[in-house]
């Protein structure tokens, strides 16, 4: 019988809290093979990262391994002295982090981290470090070398890591959500690269993400954590199909996906929020949130069960589990662009001169200048959402912050209705800043830490809305039901918050002063699957009860799928294709669309890379040196011109509609 690479036996990981040593992950076991990729997914708080940094022997100060063994090629590592496990981090065990730039040193370049990762003569670990770049397809690695962390995107931070992790034979590989902070491109790089070199490396890898369509397209198999305890184990291609436990049931319906739309197939998010380790539950863990839990789950803790080949669950009822969440329309419909445009932006443009390093300044070197707007203009009508995609560097937040006033634009002009808006929020009226919100991606930033959450909505509905402080603390509960968070949260302070009901309170806030036009900044991208499914239904909710409109910025087409009217991509500070969500979506035509959609396939189109840091052509397409459909000269030399699709559906590119509409049937979008 093969021995597996790694075993964990009955595993409890607990931490300390005050005099208590509170469990957070309890009697785990599991075994992954070389060569086999073993998902591990759950909410946040579940101990995904915990169990991963446990089996690394690398837990953090507090954590402590209280009983069960992890077995390293049959080896006990369980309990080994520092000086023993060195040799194995250096050698057998390896990890690749969710933040690169925390990982790496700042103060170093990259060629010496790598250097001294591989060790032994320099001569001979420089070439190494050479080729290991090389292999992780970077393009110059002798720049790479000489740079420091902060010089290179995140997707080049990762592919560093990646690089650092896989030097040598490793034996065990945690990817510990490695793909988290990188937009959808970059991001398929990245997987695509990790499942190439872990089949030629071949080691035992545990994947933790929270991200089920990346563990569905790497994983072998998939293991679902929940409040610390393992409640599903099973091939990944069995699990996504019928899973057996409540709780793997309720992430797969949350997710949105390609067809299903808010007003015809709301998302089912998962009531209620994970117990605390000091406060678990009798019998099942699970049964406070189950549908089909009764006397016996609340009593008596279900066993881990075979129940089809190899698929394990913990769950007294799993035979009632069934996947019978809504499918898709196969029909394609679009919504008529009737409404007064509310939001309207013309030939707006933001240029940004870079600022000079002392280096640049003795040599008289000019600053640099970077166009992150280019002429975007855009309708947005009453009640209705327009989602703008696109990855890191496109120029949504800029537009964000230019429509909001936070952001000066170089040149065009802003209206709402018929007023044109002053370029900064400085000179803008009273009224028009209530009429204008913002929602941020991190509440944890927007959020005063001092105020409670009543005082939190109290200042906008005095400042914005005019009324008094009396009239403004009667408004504070009609303001949490909206949102649907107790009253009793009022008395809350953020600390005491869990992500999902931080965003509530945001999202509450922007609404006290009953604004016309909401701008939501990567909203949900930072949330679980089951928390985001809830905010994206509050949100359509929201627009049905008070007619608001949402300018939705996301790198997300399957939210902007679900939630938007109108989708407008944008790429490199142009807007490349815009129309009504389902004629733009149900197939993409423009090449960069159809990346964008496909890039957790894989099969998906890819782009090519390009040296970092490559400014857009100054003439020609600005995409053209990235697109894998470019048709050559036509696309270097000369912009390409509007297309018009019908149905309000326009994009820019020199390829033919009708070529196109060949090429991206609606099935590659197929979820």
């Amino acid at each position: 019988m093969t021995v597996p690479v790694l075993a964990v036996n009955n595993l409890t990981v607990a931490y300390r809290v005050g005099r208590q040593m509170l469990p957070v992950v309890r009697e785990i076991s599991l075994t992954v093979t070389a060569g086999d990729v073993l998902g591990v997914v759950g909410e946040s708080g579940s101990g995904k990262s915990t169990l991963g940094l446990a089996v690394l022997r690398a837990l953090p100060a507090g954590g402590h391994i209280s009983s069960g063994q992890i077995l390293l090629d049959g080896a006990d590592v369980t309990h080994l002295p520092a000086s023993a496990l060195r040799p194995l981090w250096a050698r057998s065990l390896r990890l690749v982090p969710q933040n690169p730039l925390a990982a790496l040193n700042p103060t170093l370049r990259i060629g010496e981290q790598l250097i001294e990762a591989i060790g032994g003569d320099r001569t001979t670990a420089t070439q190494q470090a050479l080729a290991l770049l090389t292999r992780v397809q970077i393009a110059d690695p002798a720049r790479v070398m000489c740079s420091y962390p902060h010089e290179l995107s995140g997707g080049m931070q990762q592919r560093v890591m990646i690089a650092m992790a896989l030097h040598g034979e490793p034996r065990l590989l945690v990817l510990d959500e490695p793909t988290t902070s990188l937009d959808v491109t970059t991001e398929a790089a990245v997987v695509d690269l990790l499942a190439e070199l872990i089949a030629e490396r071949q080691p035992a890898t545990l994947f933790i993400s929270h991200n089920l369509g990346l563990v569905a397209r790497i994983a072998t198999r998939t293991a679902v954590l929940y409040a610390g305890e393992l409640v599903e184990l099973a091939p990944t291609e069995s699990l996504f199909q019928q899973p057996r436990h409540p709780y793997t049931q309720g992430l797969l319906r949350s997710l949105p996906r390609p067809g299903l739309r808010y007003n015809h197939h709301p998302l089912q998010p998962i009531d209620g929020v994970l117990p605390a380790p000091d406060a678990l539950p009798k019998g099942c863990i699970f049964a406070p949130r189950c549908a089909l839990a009764d006397d016996r789950c609340r009593n008596e803790r279900p066993p881990l069960l075979d129940v089809n080949n190899n698929q394990w669950t913990r769950c007294h009822y799993w035979q009632q589990v069934t996947m019978d969440s809504p499918s898709p329309s196969p029909t394609v419909t679009t919504t008529a662009l009737n409404g007064e445009v509310l939001l309207s932006t013309t030939q707006l443009t933001k240029t940004i001169t870079q600022r000079r390093s002392l280096t640049d300044l003795m040599r008289r070197k000019p600053p640099s200048v970077v166009q992150a707007l280019t002429n975007v203009d855009l309708k947005l009508r009453r009640n209705r959402t327009l989602g703008i995609v696109g990855e890191s560097g496109s120029g949504k937040t800029t537009l964000a912050r230019c429509v909001i006033g936070l952001t000066e634009p170089s040149s065009g002009s802003i209206d709402l209705i018929d007023v044109t808006l002053a370029p900064t929020i400085q000179h803008r009226s009273r009224e028009q800043l209530r009429r204008l919100q913002m929602v941020l991606q991190n509440p944890q930033e927007a959020l005063n830490p001092a105020l409670t959450v009543g005082e939190a909505l109290i200042r906008p509905l005095i400042r914005l809305g005019g009324l008094d402080r009396q009239r403004a603390v009667q408004r504070v509960p009609e303001l949490l039901q909206l949102v649907k968070l107790p009253i009793s949260y009022a008395e809350r302070r953020p600390a005491q918050l869990s992500g999902g009901e931080k965003q509530r309170v945001a999202i509450a806030r922007a609404l006290a002063a009953a604004p016309d036009l909401l701008l939501l900044d990567e909203a949900v991208s930072a949330l679980d699957v089951s928390v985001q499914a809830a905010i994206l239904n509050l949100l359509a909710d929201v627009k049905t009860d008070t007619g608001i409109a949402y300018l939705f910025i996301t790198h997300d087409l399957a939210v902007v799928s679900y939630l938007a009217d109108d989708v407008a991509v944008m790429y490199r500070g142009q807007i490349v294709e815009e129309g009504p969500v389902t004629a733009v979506l149900q197939p993409p035509l423009h090449p960069y669309t159809e990346a964008l959609l496909t890039a957790t396939s894989a099969h998906g189109l890819r782009l090519r890379e390009v040296e970092e840091g490559t400014a857009p052509p100054h003439h020609g397409c600005p995409f053209q040196p990235r697109c894998p459909r470019a048709l050559g000269d036509i696309c270097v030399t000369t912009p390409p011109p509007w297309r018009e699709a019908g149905n309000g559906h326009r994009l820019r590119c020199h390829i033919p509609l009708e070529e196109l509409q060949t090429i991206q049937q609606p099935e590659a979008i197929t979820p």
